[in-house]
């Protein structure tokens, strides 16, 4: 059995060279084809543009240069079919549904069904479904207590600017009214030496 990329081929001998890149040697993946009517793999093929080296065909061996690919339209029409098959393949490996919560089962497609029937993930699934939500809540509260909790720190902010302010007006009465007494004494003093 042999992979590439998210396939998984189980009987390679019965996959066709004419399916084959003969840079990787695998089924292709986004086929390109060269100015010598040659097919490869387009992530195969490209680090060789990139390098400047000539086309791998013994037959071309001419400089390679993206102008010079063009897509091969039947090839791709074809591995998008062979997509849409894989999708039904009773071989094909999927992950567990509930991967999303811990669940580490990968495998056929055919024993997918028997997991599921023991999948301790899956029997856990409506109570993690509740745990989440309740998280989601107090998220959601945590966020509004904590704009609480900004507006009352602002506001005690203000309240401790004008506690400074109603100290500062408080001193400044207390400077008056020492003055006005000093004024109250002089004025005292001139009335007695008048009368």
């Amino acid at each position: 059995m042999t992979s590439n990329n998210s396939y998984e081929y189980i009987d390679r001998e019965s996959i066709g060279e004419s399916l084959l890149c003969k840079l990787c040697s695998n089924p292709f993946i986004n086929p390109v084809v060269t100015q010598c009517d040659y097919t490869y793999c387009g992530a195969c093929i490209e680090p060789k543009i990139r390098s400047g080296s000539n086309c791998p065909s013994r037959s071309c061996n001419q400089l390679l240069t993206t102008a010079h690919l063009k897509s091969n339209t039947s090839m791709s029409l074809t591995i998008s079919i062979l997509d849409n098959l894989k999708g039904s393949c009773p071989e094909r490996r999927i992950d567990c549904a509930r991967k999303d919560v811990g669940c580490s089962w990968s495998g056929p497609r055919n024993t997918y069904d028997e997991h599921m029937n023991t999948c301790l993930f899956e029997k856990l699934r409506p109570m993690i479904d509740i745990l989440y939500k309740v998280i989601e809540k107090q998220s959601f509260h945590i966020e509004e207590l904590q704009k609480q909790k900004t507006q009352l720190e602002q506001k005690n902010a203000q309240v401790e600017q004008q506690k400074t302010q109603l100290e500062q007006q408080k001193t400044e009465l207390g400077q008056q009214t020492t003055q006005l007494d000093q004024q109250k004494t002089k004025l005292k003093q001139q009335t007695t030496e008048l009368g």
